[in-house]
């Protein structure tokens, strides 16, 4: 496979000599190779398009040769998949663009776009888009495979955002997506080849709230349920969101604790929606600040550790209960190390939106186990750490557990397409024998057939 991967590059030299590659010899291989989740994986060769026919061409070449190869948008595969060994990799970082339309109600973006460059263009028109929290993670991915983060009660999921998608088909045509192929973009996009536009939805916001809460963390399972059970209660209003924490705390220690996020600029609002939070159980540490979309994830990005070994874990919870409390408070008590983490992100009401095959639509929780560390020694007991979180919820009331999961969190391996598309699953193979019947982008998730 390698040969087949040198044979690209040299037609490509030939033929597009504009296209730069980097080889396992060139003195950037290393810094372009590297991903969130490091892995010993070497592709042959990495090649940086600037634009959508440079995609078409690496493609059609690759095609042509036989040749491995993966898409790259952002790099940070929760399972540590983005690498192949002695593949190509098509890296579309350097498709960063973002064009916004006139009646500033969409923008189309480049294929390649992290979540900070969209924030920055948005932010400088006064916009905002559905996004993550980190930002050096490639905002296509993000979207097309769900999309959870801190603007989903108010706006639903990055997958919902998307208003039209421009592909690359298997034989290196680059061509508009139609209604059906968008419905399973929103939900498995990557799958049907490399996305090098987006067209996407987009509103009015200066400034959101951003705000951390540390909870008295001596009794983590009391901690738990108290929280679990009060924030059942709350009527927060769309604007609102909650993402409870388990993790260690730099200059704390292991402790409880919650983000609040307020999308919207009435800001005094969200203060008092803030106190009433911090005022559900005691807590040691809160502070919240009015900031920009971009400057939230900025801040996150500098506390994440990029490059390192594990793997993420997942399951969908339907509603808290005090065993699910228990289990979380429990393990809240035995994060191993500074990287790993328990996160969880909420849907609070059923979303109504019909378009996409993403399934995870009901009311629900969606528990991110991180079972990561930066010293590769330590990687096997993160990963038996964060196995046996999942392992415990798993064993919890059966009827809670929501049948579906977040492929965005799962590996190859263990991601149980029927569980995590319900219905839309016969959509999906359709589909993808539809645009990709010879299974031409197989590196991509979901690995459909």
């Amino acid at each position: 496979m390698a040969a087949a991967v040198q044979a690209v590059v040299s037609s490509i030299q030939t033929s597009n000599p504009s296209i730069q590659f980097y080889t396992t010899e060139s003195p950037e291989y290393d810094a372009l190779r590297k991903s969130f989740i490091l892995t010993p994986a070497r592709p042959t060769a990495i090649a940086r398009p600037k634009n959508a026919d440079e995609v078409a061409a690496l493609v059609k070449a690759c095609r042509e040769n036989q040749a491995d190869f993966t898409i790259r948008t952002g790099g940070h595969s929760c399972a540590g998949e983005t690498l192949i060994d002695n593949s190509l990799v098509i890296d579309m970082r350097d498709i960063a663009y973002v064009k916004i339309s006139e009646d500033k109600k969409s923008a189309k973006i480049g294929g390649g776009v992290q979540l900070g460059g969209l924030l920055k263009t948005l932010g400088e028109h006064g916009l905002v888009t559905p996004c993550g929290t980190v930002s050096s993670v490639g905002y296509v991915g993000w979207s097309t495979l769900g999309g959870y983060g801190p603007f989903l009660s108010l706006y639903g999921f990055g997958a919902d955002q998307i208003l039209g998608a421009k592909l690359v088909r298997n034989n290196g045509e680059v061509f508009e997506a139609t209604d059906d192929l968008l419905k399973g973009i929103r939900g498995a996009g990557p799958v049907f080849g490399p996305i090098v536009e987006l067209t996407i939805k987009v509103y009015p916001l200066k400034e959101m709230l951003s705000g951390t809460i540390i909870f008295d963390s001596r009794d983590m399972i009391s901690a738990w349920s108290t929280l679990s059970r009060e924030v059942q209660n709350l009527a927060l209003p769309s604007p609102g969101q909650l993402q409870f924490l388990a993790m260690e705390f730099p200059g704390v220690g292991k402790v409880t604790g919650m983000l609040f996020t307020w999308v919207s600029d009435d800001n005094d609002e969200g203060r008092k929606w803030f106190e009433k939070i911090a005022n559900l159980a005691p807590n040691v540490m809160k502070m919240v600040e009015s900031k920009t979309a971009l400057k939230m994830v900025e801040d996150n990005n500098n506390l994440v550790t990029y490059g390192v070994y594990g793997r993420s874990y997942t399951i969908s919870l339907k509603k808290w209960t005090p065993e699910v409390a228990a289990v979380l408070g429990k393990h809240n008590a035995t994060v191993p190390y500074p990287s790993c983490m328990i996160c969880v992100h909420s849907l609070r009401a059923d979303s109504g939106y019909k378009e996409s095959v993403f399934a995870s639509r009901e009311a629900h929780h969606m528990v991110e186990i991180i079972a990561m560390t930066a010293d590769a020694e330590q990687t096997e007991s993160a990963l038996a750490w964060g196995q046996q979180v999942r392992q415990e919820l798993r064993e919890t009331d059966q009827a809670n557990i929501l049948n579906s999961t977040y492929i965005s969190l799962e590996g190859f391996k263990d991601a149980d397409l029927e569980k995590i598309y319900n219905e839309h699953l016969p959509t999906l193979v359709d589909l993808k024998r539809k645009y990709d019947a010879d299974n031409v982008f197989r590196n991509g998730v979901p690995r459909v057939i």
